[in-house]
C-alpha cells in the first residue's frame, strides 16, 4: 500500500526539480542577454525582454519604492536619445534629487562596472549587502532575480562593491525583465 502513494510522490519531486532547473537556465540565460545589452547600451534588446504589461522598472538602489521610474516596453528603445531629465530618486547620503538623463543614469546607476564580467552571479541568493534595505522579494513576491556583483571597488576597497539586480517575472510560458536594480555600499 505505501509503494502506491511513495512512486507518485516521488515523481511530483522529481518534476518539480526539473521544472525549476529550467525556469533557472531560462532565466539566466536571459539575464545573461540582457546585462550584454545594457553593456552595449542596446535598449532595443532590452525591450525585447521587458514584461508586456508592467514593462521595466529603475532603481538606484537595493530599496524599491513607488518613486521608482518604470518604463514601457515601447519607450525603452529610446531612452539614449531622448535629452529629457528625470528625477531617479534621492543621492544616498545628501539626499540630493538624482536629477540625470538616461545616459547619464546609466553610466552612473545601470552599467557603472563591466557587469558582463562580473566575478561573481548568483540567482536568488544576495551577495552584496550594506545598510540599505534589499525588498526586492516583498515587491516582486513571483519574481526571480540574478545578481551580477563585484565584491571590492576598482581599487580594491571592500566598501567599493556594486551589484546590478535583473529581476524577471513570469507572464505566460515567458520570464520577463521588470526591475534593473543597482545597488552599492551607502551612508
Amino acid at each position: 500500500m505505501k509503494r502506491k502513494f511513495l512512486l507518485p510522490l516521488l515523481s511530483l519531486i522529481l518534476l518539480a526539480s526539473v521544472n525549476a532547473a529550467a525556469q533557472k537556465a531560462q532565466v539566466m540565460t536571459t539575464a545573461k542577454k540582457i546585462v550584454a545589452a545594457l553593456k552595449n547600451k542596446d535598449m532595443k534588446t532590452v525591450a525585447a525582454y521587458a514584461h508586456p504589461t508592467k514593462g521595466v522598472r529603475f532603481a538606484p538602489y537595493s530599496y524599491l519604492s513607488d518613486s521608482d521610474l518604470t518604463f514601457k516596453k515601447a519607450q525603452l528603445p529610446s531612452l539614449f536619445l531622448l535629452r529629457r531629465t528625470y528625477v531617479w530618486g534621492e543621492s544616498d547620503g545628501s539626499g540630493d534629487p538624482i536629477n540625470l538623463g538616461f545616459p547619464a543614469y546609466h553610466k552612473q546607476f545601470v552599467y557603472d562596472r563591466d557587469f558582463a564580467k562580473a566575478p561573481k552571479i548568483s540567482y536568488e541568493k544576495r551577495l552584496g549587502g550594506g545598510n540599505t534595505t534589499f525588498n526586492v522579494q516583498e515587491v516582486y513576491p513571483k519574481g526571480k532575480f540574478v545578481e551580477y556583483h563585484f565584491p571590492k571597488g576598482k581599487d580594491g576597497n571592500e566598501m567599493g562593491w556594486n551589484s546590478l539586480y535583473l529581476v524577471f517575472e513570469k507572464s505566460g510560458a515567458k520570464w520577463f525583465l521588470v526591475a534593473v536594480v543597482h545597488d552599492e555600499w551607502t551612508i
